[in-house]
């Protein structure tokens, strides 16, 4: 574990150049005084070019400059200015952490969920797909494969940001599963602690359903999606999932849905009247994950179901005639060998799903799991190549990628990429990652997002994440989402 001192020139950047640090040192630490390296960054110049001069010293010493003309052009703004200004901040910290033997990043200063949203700003700006890519290798320092990457992917986004344009999109989260798995992160209460809290929940959760069917329905805005995620939402009893959805049918304006997706994620969660419900009501794509087709690692997950219930339930879902059907896998799960990796991959393929989605292991702090107890079993200098072979194959397939964000502590600093059949895109995964049309979040964890159409500016509004504190607040945050939307049509 190494300590680090930072200073910039620019005010507010200490933040940025944290960030950077992390990207290439997870367990960094920063402090001042006594610390193993200092890094100083100064940035200067106009918007006919800057230059960034850097410096690291302690254990290790370097120097970096580089000088920036780029930015001249006159497509950018003076907005982007001060943008490109933090990017080259954080492109001379890691160009100093690499000369001092840190890992190359494979997405360069591209530290967030989202890094797709610079392909598409600078799309918009004018700049073609060859002019981009070429961007993200130089300025941003991607590699190449990841650069190619996220040009097929903005690619693929564009034309669907014509179809959502002007409209909502809704998430209603079920904040409930079976038991939780020792990998997850999410707003999810196993059954086993939490059973007492859903009758409450599905009572808070029908009032906003209603008061915000209500006003939709008064201004006009009809739904462009509709995703019903968790949690795993067909944990809920048949006769409670039916009064969902039955709910959902009678106070939302659905007649122009373009898509309508339910996570079933655990597959120990379905059966026929379950799924039969689903396709009754509209469900258009079903989402069922075994994240590992290896028997032994599902025992180890905590997802505490069975190959064959798995096999089953996709059985189910295909002789209902579901449109689009969606399937899961993590890479670098503990104790995964190429050989597990292979095989969970070839039976998602041989399974045929619609959408193939192909995570990395993020260890996160709010995990069931210690991670720091299994790290010496995740197989993190092969993940890489593993994702880079899913690709190949999924492509061989005919699968394409259509959208992908990246989660903080990603094993090797990789990414969660969704794969496609030709025509089957997750639309509301598209609007949620690229942030380019207003979501509503309603149920346990919901979180509405409010898009400015002109400047794609994001405001969100969380619903909480424990049921009982939902159920708790809920005309207080009905009364929010009210007021938000009768000021955005105004």
């Amino acid at each position: 574990m190494a300590s680090y001192e930072l200073a910039c020139n620019l005010p507010g950047n200490e933040a940025n150049m944290e960030n950077m640090v992390r990207a290439a040192d997870p367990e960094a630490v920063f402090g001042t005084g006594s610390a193993d390296y200092r890094i100083e960054i100064t940035v200067s110049g106009t918007k006919e070019g800057l230059t960034c001069r850097g410096w690291i010293g302690g254990r290790q010493t370097a120097e970096v400059t580089f000088t920036d003309r780029e930015i001249g052009d006159p497509r950018y703004g003076m907005d982007a200015f001060a943008q490109r200004q933090k990017e080259m901040v954080r492109k001379g910290v890691l160009l100093l952490l690499q000369r001092t033997g840190r890992p190359v990043l494979p997405w360069g200063i591209l530290t967030g969920v989202r890094p797709s949203k610079i392909y598409h700003y600078l799309r918009d700006l004018g700049f073609s797909p060859a002019e981009v890519k070429e961007k993200l290798e130089d300025q941003f320092m991607l590699g190449p494969e990841k650069a190619a990457l996220l040009a097929a992917v903005g690619e693929v986004q564009r034309p669907f940001f014509q179809k959502v344009a002007g409209r909502i999109s809704i998430y209603v989260g079920i904040p409930f599963c079976p038991t939780k798995c020792h990998y997850c992160s999410f707003a999810s209460y196993p059954l086993t602690t939490h059973a007492h809290l859903v009758e409450g929940f599905l009572t808070a959760l029908a009032y906003e359903i209603e008061e915000i069917g209500k006003v939709l329905t008064r201004l006009g805005l009809t739904p462009a999606t509709l995703y019903i995620g968790g949690g795993t939402p067909t944990v809920l009893s048949r006769a409670q999932l039916g009064d969902l959805l039955a709910r959902i049918h009678r106070c939302f304006p659905l007649a122009e849905l373009l898509e309508y997706t339910v996570e079933a994620g655990r597959p120990d969660t379905l059966d026929r009247d379950k799924l039969k419900l689903l396709k009754d009501y509209g469900v258009t794509r079903v989402s069922v994950n075994p994240q590992t087709l290896n028997p032994r690692t599902l025992a180890r997950i905590g997802r505490q179901h069975t190959v064959a219930q798995l096999e089953a339930a996709v059985a189910l879902v295909r002789a209902l005639d579901f449109p689009c059907l969606n399937m899961d896998m993590i890479t670098g799960l503990p104790g995964e060998t190429e050989e597990d990796w292979d095989y969970s991959l070839e039976k998602l393929l041989a399974y045929r799903g619609e959408n193939i989605t192909v995570h990395t292991l993020a260890p996160k702090r709010a995990a069931t799991w210690d991670f720091s107890e299994v790290k010496g079993e995740i197989a993190a200098e092969r993940v890489a190549g593993w994702l880079e072979a899913s690709k190949q194959r999924l492509h061989t397939a005919g699968y394409y990628p259509y959208y992908l964000y990246r989660q903080r502590r990603s094993v090797a600093e990789q990414e969660n990429c969704g794969y496609t059949l030709p025509g089957r895109e997750g639309i509301y995964n598209i609007i949620m990652m690229e942030e380019r049309a207003t979501v509503l979040g309603l149920g346990g964890g919901g979180m509405s997002k409010w898009v400015d159409p002109v400047n794609f500016q994001v405001s969100r509004t969380p619903n909480p994440k424990c049921p009982a504190t939902y159920r708790e607040r809920i005309k207080e945050l009905v009364a929010e989402k009210v007021a938000k939307l009768m000021a955005s049509v105004n």
